[in-house]
């Protein structure tokens, strides 16, 4: 009996050293990315070329076609592309100053505890882009194979979300030694055997779908990303200066992203239809398919991963980086086996509402308030000039999809906060005071390792 009890109380005691906080372990989740951790370019770069090839980011390009046709879907793509790559890149090149991950700048942006709301809606809605990245992997595995889909939506879950767990060295290596060589293989077959034998006749195809506005259809490349890029703090910290993280952001949205996309609206022009498996299910056995989903939407979720289980352990301290993960794997199941994410682009327009407000603070906090970049920390719990703006410009991005459907989706909440929440805060303080406005600084303690707590 003894002897039973010793084994339980030992599973015990590694569970719970398993899931304890290790800020060295667990990828610096609640502090600053110290000097003498940063990894250089190519790590935070292939973690970024790895979500950017994915399987889904090509379907994304096929739907813009369906509903704009060509040239006009090419034009979007280019666009929206271009528009992320300056928005992510403006927010990481702020993260790699101070090492900061996303809920860092959250809090450093929106005060302490004002910072909760938009790490949970930032959480949220990433998790849920992880659960639909298995979902779209699982759903590929049945159209080509047919197995039990609980048990397949189980295992892809799982399998997809450890490795966000173990951290961006582990991103790094899958993508390197799996997605890149495969997912080159798949664009190569998508281009000589649909696009080229098509003909340049599909360039100027009109829309064969229901048609779109323009600007919707930039909107829907901007939301591949929006949450992403948002959150691209989380990864580019690990750069070693502003440099490598403008390579590593244009390497992502300028290069891999488009590309994707761009193949992707090729691809359904060649086959004058809106295709989930690119017509290849039953070719070889439809191996190369499979394969294609199965190894980019990995790394995507990895990444998606990696982003909501940063945003779940920076929202309490009793929630340490193994169990944020296992939360954020649990969330995706319920939400990959239930299917309720597979309505794609209503998706993309919600994130393209809620998520550039945030963004927009960020940038604006970081380049037009502080003269000192995140040299001096933000003792303040809440930020009320940060939280207003979040508020209004998320209900004008919804006034606006309702009533100005030629608007680029959650544009005009994104000029609000990049332009006037600046000026509101500085006339605030004059007027109210730095502590009613929540504008309160005290230097960083470069020899402390862990945040001022949260409590």
């Amino acid at each position: 009996m003894s002897s039973r009890t010793g084994d339980s109380g030992g599973i015990v005691q590694k569970l719970r050293r398993f899931f304890e906080q290790n800020s060295e372990r667990d990828e610096y989740s609640d502090q600053r990315v110290p000097d003498s951790e940063r990894k250089g370019i190519w790590k935070p770069a292939t973690v970024w070329i790895g979500f950017a090839i994915a399987y889904s980011i090509a379907f994304i390009g096929s739907q813009i076609y369906m509903g704009l046709g060509m040239p006009e879907a090419l034009y979007a793509i280019v666009i929206g592309n271009i528009l992320l790559a300056i928005y992510a890149t403006l927010i990481g090149v702020a993260a790699v100053d101070g090492g900061l991950n996303f809920p860092l700048q959250v809090k450093e942006a929106f005060g302490r505890k004002g910072a909760l709301l938009p790490i949970a809606i930032l959480g949220l809605l990433v998790n849920g882009w992880y659960a639909f990245q298995a979902w779209l992997a699982a759903d590929v595995i049945r159209a080509a194979y047919d197995p039990n889909w609980y048990v397949l939506i189980t295992l892809v879950v799982l399998a997809f979300g450890i490795p966000a767990v173990l951290g961006v060295d582990t991103m790094s290596e899958i993508v390197e030694k799996l997605v890149i060589p495969i997912m080159v293989l798949f664009v190569g077959y998508i281009m000589f055997v649909q696009v080229i034998p098509a003909g340049t006749s599909i360039l100027s195809q009109p829309a064969p779908g229901e048609s779109i506005p323009f600007l919707v259809g930039v909107g829907l490349t901007w939301g591949t990303f929006a949450v992403s890029g948002t959150a691209t703090g989380d990864i580019v910290r690990f750069a070693e200066n502003k440099k490598q993280v403008v390579i590593a952001t244009v390497i992502a949205f300028l290069v891999c992203n488009t590309v994707m996309m761009l193949v992707g609206a090729l691809s359904a022009a060649a086959l004058a239809s809106l295709n989930p498996y690119f017509g290849m299910i039953g070719v070889l056995g439809s191996v190369p398919i499979v394969a294609a989903a199965v190894v980019s939407l990995w790394s995507t979720c990895d990444a998606c991963n990696y982003g909501a289980t940063m945003a779940y352990t920076n929202l309490s301290n009793a929630i340490t980086w193994r169990v944020a993960g296992l939360i954020a794997i649990l969330a995706a199941f319920v939400t990959a086996t239930t299917e309720i994410i597979s309505n794609l682009q209503s998706w993309l327009l919600l994130i393209g509402i809620v998520v550039p407000p945030i963004g927009g603070i960020v940038i604006a906090d970081y380049f037009l308030l502080r003269s000192q970049g995140y040299d001096n920390v933000r003792s303040a719990d809440f930020n009320w000039g940060a939280l207003a703006a979040l508020l209004l410009a998320v209900a004008i991005n919804l006034y606006a999809y309702q009533n100005i459907p030629e608007a680029l989706p959650g544009s005009l909440g994104l000029i609000l906060t990049l332009v006037v929440y600046p000026v509101a805060m500085k006339v605030g303080t004059q007027m109210l005071g730095n502590d009613v406005m929540g504008a309160t600084f005290e230097s960083y303690d470069k020899s402390v390792s862990t945040p001022p707590d949260d409590d």
